[in-house]
């Protein structure tokens, strides 16, 4: 019934794996769990989880990144719904698989049901704080003002998808780094019309990243989106429920570009530093917008 798909990079999988496991193993279905290990530079022991019940893993010789190695686990999957999730996930729910399999049950498939991201109540160390803070802030949602714009709000961070959605749909394997990628697949999703569904069924994101590496991955996540623009893969839908590219579409409607490349030669070092002394997301806004228009 259910194909468990984590795609993993440099990271301990081994409580994920078991608490998932033994709540499969509870709720009494045929399942499987596809662990791909994506090149990692670090040995975790993840290959020891195979001792498990149902558990297989594979290791790439080469880094192939997020997008294809989606896609390759999703051909490796032998049961109808796939639930994807990333490495750094931690269980919240004792019911979490349960949960999933009542939803599957209310739903016409094919369908796209979300559970959402949590993160810890305790602040982390302050090197790690601006990536606790907008998750807490930005992604750390409830499902009805999710559900208010699904596709917007879509994530594959904990995500159980109908197979068939990827005969119609696949990941943007043009997306080889980190960032907007899950938000090109919803756009992808909403043009299909295929639904999408989100619920309160969390999963913590643990693995934190210190506060210039997370800066690191936005300012990624932009080269991304321009990639995108150049491309011509960004419609109207993708601009208007994106945040970042609907404040640069307003600015270049009102002929503003120029004047903030000028103000942000002079101030975009300066913002990045403040940020990284006193994380704001404010500030971090302003750093993308930025970063958007000193590149675009």
């Amino acid at each position: 019934m259910i194909s468990v798909l984590i795609p993993i990079y440099n990271f301990n999988v081994a409580k994920l794996v078991k608490d998932l496991h033994a709540q499969l193993l509870y709720a009494n279905v045929d399942f499987e769990i596809i662990l791909g290990d994506d090149a990692s530079t670090e040995r975790q022991g993840n290959e020891k989880l195979t001792t498990l019940q149902g558990v297989t893993y594979f290791s790439l010789p080469e880094n192939i990144g997020r997008a294809k190695m989606r896609n390759l686990l999703v051909e490796k999957a032998n049961y109808p719904f796939l639930l994807f999730m990333d490495c750094d996930a931690a269980v919240l729910y004792s019911t979490y698989i349960n949960n999933y399999i009542v939803e599957i049950s209310r739903n016409i498939s094919p369908v796209c049901i979300i559970g959402g991201v949590a993160y810890r109540p305790q602040k982390p160390n302050p090197k790690y704080y601006l990536r606790w803070y907008y998750g807490k802030k930005r992604e750390s949602t409830d499902a009805d003002l999710r559900n208010r714009k699904p596709y917007k709000s879509f994530t594959s961070f904990n995500a159980i998808f109908s197979k068939s959605i990827f005969e119609v749909v696949k990941f943007d394997e043009s997306f080889s780094t980190y960032g907007n990628e899950d938000t090109f697949f919803g756009n992808q999703l909403r043009n299909a019309n295929i639904p999408v569904v989100h619920i309160n069924n969390a999963l913590y994101h643990d693995g934190l990243d210190n506060n210039e590496d997370y800066l690191k991955k936005v300012e990624t996540s932009i080269d991304n989106l321009i990639s995108l623009l150049n491309s011509n893969k960004i419609d109207s839908s993708f601009v208007n429920e994106n945040r970042l590219m609907a404040t640069y579409f307003k600015c270049k409607k009102m002929k503003i570009i120029p004047v903030l490349r000028i103000f942000y030669k002079i101030f975009l070092k300066n913002l990045k530093n403040r940020i990284l002394k006193t994380p704001s997301l404010f500030r971090l806004d302003l750093y993308k917008l930025g970063y958007l228009v000193q590149h675009v």
